[in-house]
């Protein structure tokens, strides 16, 4: 179960990310091919390309989240006992996770309703463009929801004794 879990993250968030990368850097390359050689720009390619753009970025989001790699302003936090770093990252967790949860459906929800809207070129309902949104809060609040149990688990960890096994 725990194999089949990893195999789906890393889907959502390293293939599909390099996948969508890819195509952000084609269509970025055939629009610079297409106006400045041919003379001629492509309203789909720039379509394309912002999308995949979006969906790039806030993948990338999920990503950073998934290794910790994201901005943190850690000089205060870094100078706090291990103890207390746990804490604070449990609280900071735990919290941003409730707020992802009680915001996710009225996201989910108004991100169907752009389904009646269509994309100017390509048209291309606006549904598929902002379901990454809830795709990353997802992937976050699962990423999220294993740090809080590492941390918890690290905090209430039972100190051994030299004659005990660890």
């Amino acid at each position: 179960m725990k194999r089949v879990a990893r195999i789906i993250l890393d889907l959502l968030e390293v293939h599909l990310p390099a996948i969508v990368v890819f195509i952000l850097f084609f269509s970025m390359f055939a629009q610079v091919v297409l106006r400045y050689f041919f003379r001629h720009p492509s309203p789909e390619f720039f379509e394309i390309s912002s999308y995949t753009f979006v969906w790039a970025v806030l993948l990338g989001v999920a990503l950073a989240n998934r290794y910790r790699n994201h901005i943190k302003f850690d000089i205060l936090y870094n100078k706090f006992p291990r103890k207390v770093r746990l804490v604070l990252d449990i609280f900071f967790d735990s919290f941003f996770n409730i707020l992802l949860i009680i915001s996710l459906y009225p996201i989910v929800k108004q991100a169907l309703w752009y389904r009646i809207i269509r994309s100017e070129v390509l048209e291309i309902p606006w549904a598929y463009l902002v379901m990454c949104l809830p795709l990353t809060m997802v992937l976050i609040v699962i990423h999220n929801s294993g740090f809080i149990v590492k941390n918890l688990s690290e905090l209430f960890k039972r100190k051994t004794s030299e004659g005990e096994k660890s």
